[in-house]
């Protein structure tokens, strides 16, 4: 039985109202939670208690939605829709369910529109919530109302996701998910089991004798015999996949170099991929000699070879325009060759037979010859290029750092320590404390295939090999998406609440934000100075450095930014010429100001302020490799050379007492 989880709480709203399914925006209006007293399970007392969610306490997301989930599965595979337009109504919650036109949430919309499926589960972490426990036998009066205990009256929570359920809760004691189901304690007469419940459990191999415990458990691992005929026939189906490109991966090496008898017997044999290649490779070495007439040359050794290498290389960069400061010698003589004559010329130095058709020829050059990695050094110097030329933000303001691997890394946030005391003569000297919080971070891979075929090479096609520059500016735009992603996302922090939030006293929206102004930079310079240390023992005099904001603000910031004197009352500049009386005193080079276009897909009016470097967003790479990684090897599946491209990285905010966010309305 898996350990309760101390995080989060469920409980079942009301049902759906039917009136309001659309299906051509596949929406249906729901209402997610009531100010009904529901029995829960509360991780704070370990005991299943009664609940009351006071609306008025509801801290709907900035973003106004919430995923919708499987049965409150949190895998990110489990998410079927979202839960948007929240708000509060009365003693509800309401909101509009929108279906994902996704394959997999599918099903779900059909049972609702069909009336099968039709109750939900709202879902809200503990940390951040604001509760008042009433023992039992008193009473106590929150917000005008009077209640007796024992309850637990909510009076500010976070809706964190929906999930859409098959049994939920009655009145009593289901109002919960199947996750909070299995937190609670079997003794407790509020948690037993439905009884027709029980019964359809019995029917499918539940023993009479079985506890509570093991009937909940046994529920769990409930699979339907449409379920286990599904899993079959996924397992057949994945098979004969595999099978599929076993075969045809042989085949297409076998053709590719003439070993057509080896066809048949490699399939037969059952032999893997790398078993394949081999015996094709033990084909080649063993059963190729040069074509009758033609002469070998002598072979150059290891050095001759790398400058030979790096002279085609230089030669075909010159050829494609791309600058080379120093080209190697020989480059210069080579430049004028077409792809087609440099790869039987790669022969000819390798001392392997060159004449022939031109589609045979390059394709002993791509596989007994110098020729592919000629291409893969190009196609390396092309994407680095592409990469440091890549016009990107991020590393102006977001700090770097290295992780050894993928596994999710912790970096802690210790306070200061207590003040220092007075110390008399003869007295002993106290110890003081901290406190320390942390929070979460792990790195991801990013890559893309691309191929060099034989037809581009004897098309003479070279911009194809030099548009790999364009994968090393889609590196360094993966990496700036993932960095300004944290401030979009506005993500959980350790402590369960988002980045930008009331909470954090850096948030300011809701009708209060504004346009960059004397008076709205002011604020958020006073709120980032007044953030205190973990204990509340300091203030930290944050001082921001950098002013953040979408395209769409740079030319109204700038005339603010750049006018040292204002004539308008509101202290918001529209051309420089007026000023005249008031002092501007963010004006030129206070902040470094920083403008990009993922902002702008977010919302063109925020902006935000953030704090010098380690104070804020850190991008990790592994190992600290911040540059793309190219791979390069003969093609199986295609014929030619293929490459993969890939960066590993992550961002995370490691403290939000750096950073600062105004909605700009």
């Amino acid at each position: 039985m898996p350990e309760p989880d101390k995080t989060l709480i469920t409980r079942a709203s009301a049902d759906v109202v039917p009136s309001t399914l659309n299906e051509e925006t596949r929406t249906v209006t729901v209402v997610g939670a009531t100010e009904t007293p529901c029995m829960v399970f509360d991780p704070e007392r370990w005991d299943v208690v009664k609940e009351v969610l006071l609306m008025s306490g509801c801290q709907i997301p900035r973003s106004g939605k919430i995923p919708l989930t499987v049965e409150h599965d949190r895998h990110a595979s489990a998410v079927i829709g979202s839960f948007q337009r929240l708000r509060a109504e009365g003693d509800q919650l309401v909101g509009d369910v929108v279906m994902s036109s996704s394959d997999d949430a599918e099903p779900f919309w059909i049972k609702l529109k069909e009336g099968h499926l039709d109750k939900f589960s709202i879902v809200y972490p503990i940390t951040g919530r604001v509760s008042t426990w009433i023992p039992e036998g008193e009473t106590s009066e929150i917000e005008g109302r009077t209640y007796t205990g024992p309850i637990l009256i909510t009076t500010k929570w976070t809706p964190r996701s929906l999930g859409i359920v098959l049994y939920p809760a009655d009145e009593r004691a289901q109002a919960r998910s199947k996750d909070a189901v299995t937190q609670t304690t079997s003794k407790s007469e509020e948690t037993k089991m439905n009884d027709k419940l029980r019964k359809f459990l019995e029917r499918s191999g539940l023993p009479a004798t079985a506890t509570e415990e093991e009937a909940w458990a046994f529920m769990d691992t409930l699979k339907t015999p449409a379920d286990k005929d599904n899993e079959r026939k996924e397992a057949e189906r994945a098979a004969i996949e595999a099978e599929r490109g076993r075969v045809s991966e042989i085949r297409a090496m076998c053709e590719k170099v003439g070993a057509a008898d080896l066809t048949d017997k490699l399939i037969k044999d059952g032999s893997d991929l790398d078993a394949a290649r081999a015996a094709v490779l033990d084909h080649i070495a063993t059963k190729q000699a040069p074509d009758p007439g033609t002469r070998k040359d002598i072979t150059l050794g290891a050095d001759e070879r790398d400058k030979y290498r790096s002279a085609c290389t230089d030669a075909l960069m010159l050829r494609g325009d791309l600058k080379i400061e120093t080209p190697a010698p020989g480059a210069t003589d080579l430049r004028g060759l077409s792809l087609v004559e440099m790869a039987r010329h790669s022969l000819r130095v390798a001392g392997q037979p060159y004449s022939g058709r031109p589609l045979e020829m390059v394709g002993r050059a791509l596989t007994t010859s110098d020729f592919p990695y000629i291409l893969a050094n190009v196609a390396h110097k092309a994407l680095f290029e592409g990469f440091e030329t890549a016009d990107e933000t991020w590393n102006i303001w977001c700090a770097t750092g290295s992780v050894s691997d993928f596994k999710t890394h912790y970096s802690q946030r210790i306070s200061e320590t207590d003040d220092l005391e007075t110390i008399g003569d003869g007295e002993e000297y106290k110890y003081g404390s901290q406190t320390e919080a942390q929070e979460s971070y792990a790195i991801a891979t990013y890559g893309k295939l691309f191929a060099i075929t034989r037809q581009t090479i004897i098309n003479d096609d070279l911009n194809a090999i030099l548009r790999v520059s364009a994968r090393g500016e889609a590196a360094a735009r993966k990496i700036g998406d993932v960095a300004y992603a944290v401030l979009t996302d506005n993500a959980d922090m350790g402590d369960g609440v988002d980045l930008f939030h009331a909470t954090h006293s850096n948030f300011i929206d809701n009708g209060s934000g504004g346009a960059p102004g004397v008076a709205t930079i002011g604020a958020g310079i006073l709120a980032m100075g007044t953030q205190t240390d973990a204990k509340g023992l300091r203030r930290l005099n944050i001082r921001p450095q950098f002013f953040i904001a979408p395209k769409a603000l740079e030319g109204t910031a700038e005339v603010f930014f750049r006018s040292e004197r204002f004539s308008d009352a509101s202290t918001i500049a529209t051309d420089s010429s007026m000023a005249s009386t008031q002092v501007n005193p963010y004006s030129g080079s206070y902040f470094t100001r920083v403008y990009d276009p993922r902002l702008d897909d977010d919302d063109t009016a925020a902006w935000y302020l953030a704090a010098k470097k380690g104070k804020t967003v850190t991008v990790f790479f592994l190992d600290g490799v911040q540059t793309p990684y190219l791979e390069t090897q003969n093609g199986w599946s295609v014929d030619g050379v293929e490459y993969k491209v890939r960066i590993d990285a992550g961002a995370k905010a490691l403290d939000w007492r750096g950073l600062y966010f105004n909605d700009g309305n």
